[in-house]
């Protein structure tokens, strides 16, 4: 297929030299070919030409040997003991944190890691002793876990959003619940989807903007300091917009989403420098208007379920223009909706989890996983730091710097 027409070319620099693991010199032939003199090879190359391969590596085994010993004089009995950095389980800090991102980042199951270390490393691991591992992990990650939760009630914008999680052997559903900041993320399953749920996970909210979609179990939230997502919004519209019974109810479903299209491309265009802030707000006011103007027509249309979601968004009005009064606030809440894919697409692949361990791994795992994707740090070095750390009893890293903001 290749790339589209007029797309600019990229291509891959090459290493330098000191960083490459072997050479292979490709020097043309000594002698002549047409009058059999010698033939002087130039002292440096005229074509580099690399190639990236995996390496043959297999598992790096360490074996502890203890022994036993007794006193020549009165016979006591003496034994050897482990060192206190070395692993209790069969798996060390490295490869139990290569087992937690292969979950956590790339969503195998257990069955999948379990397959996937055979076929690279040629070792087989039952399916106990990997879920194990990750549960370890599990347990090394918490205080980076509530750490995580507090830095995000910090935060001036905070994003939330919700989803279902199953759990195997249990009847209903329960809910993975998760909050965003621009440089954090935490997520945990939660039995319910209600408003209690959402106020552990906000805690106070007093001094954050919060946004979020409109879903009722945030209407506790104050109303001057909760953003609905316009994107959400916009989808529901365009929905009255395309009402198949036509008349006025379509009519003011399309200039609806006219309007909302409008604030989205004005605050594009303020976001670019391409309005002054008088402009912008000016604009946004007049927009305002007349989006509240069209609402109170479309809430008496006669289709009674569009009047009822334009009587809906007038009693939540204040929280589609958090944005106009709080410099700063994203418009939609695609922030928490990116950040909780993982945990989508986690809950396809590897169906429901079996056990509140289950639960715990999966939270606290993908909680760092996508806050390593929004600072662009490794996932597999940052959670081999923390297991290495509580391994080899160090003092508890601070991964994400987190305890001096």
């Amino acid at each position: 297929m290749g790339a589209q027409p007029g797309h600019t070319g990229h291509k891959r620099p090459l290493a330098e030299l000191s960083d490459t693991d072997k050479v292979i010199e490709c020097k043309p032939q000594a002698c002549c070919s047409a009058c059999h003199h010698h033939v002087k090879i130039n002292q440096q190359c005229s074509q580099r030409h690399q190639v990236f391969d995996l390496p043959n590596v297999p598992l790096e085994i360490t074996e502890y040997q203890v022994f036993h010993g007794h006193c020549e004089y009165c016979n006591a009995t003496y034994k050897g003991e482990l060192p206190e950095n070395a692993p209790k389980g069969q798996i060390g800090a490295r490869l139990i944190s290569h087992i937690a991102v292969l979950a956590g980042k790339y969503h195998l199951s257990v069955s999948q890691t379990r397959q996937l270390l055979l076929d690279q490393y040629g070792i087989t691991f039952s399916t106990g002793a990997i879920s194990e591992a990750q549960g370890k992990v599990s347990a090394m990650l918490t205080p980076t876990h509530q750490s995580l939760k507090a830095h995000i009630h910090r935060a001036l914008h905070v994003h939330c959003d919700e989803t279902s999680h199953s759990r195997n052997d249990e009847q209903g559903t329960r809910w993975c619940w998760l909050i965003a900041s621009q440089d954090a993320v935490f997520q945990t399953v939660r039995y319910s989807r209600g408003k209690e749920s959402a106020k552990f996970m906000l805690g106070e909210c007093k001094d954050n903007i919060v946004i979020t979609d409109q879903y009722a179990a945030y209407n506790f939230i104050n109303p001057e300091k909760h953003q609905l997502c316009l994107a959400h919004v916009l989808r529901n519209l365009q929905q009255m917009a395309d009402y198949s019974g036509g008349g006025l109810t379509a009519f003011i479903g399309k200039r609806l989403v006219l309007i909302l299209n409008t604030v989205f491309r004005t605050q594009h265009r303020y976001e670019h420098s391409l309005l002054t802030e008088a402009q912008w707000l000016r604009r946004m006011q007049r927009l305002k208007r007349s989006f509240k103007s069209l609402l109170e027509k479309g809430a008496e249309t006669p289709s009674e379920r569009y009047s009822g979601r334009c009587q809906h968004l007038l009693k939540h009005e204040t929280g589609l223009w958090v944005f106009v009064t709080h410099k700063g606030t994203p418009l939609t809440n695609n922030e928490a909706e990116r950040c909780i894919r993982g945990t989508v697409i986690m809950r396809k692949n590897c169906f429901g989890t079996s056990s509140d361990r289950g639960d715990k791994f999966r939270s606290r795992v993908l909680s760092v996983v996508e806050t390593c994707k929004k600072r662009g740090l490794s996932a597999l070095e940052v959670i081999s730091e923390i297991v290495t750390a509580v391994t080899e009893r160090k003092p508890y890293p601070d991964v994400f710097n987190l305890t001096s903001v």
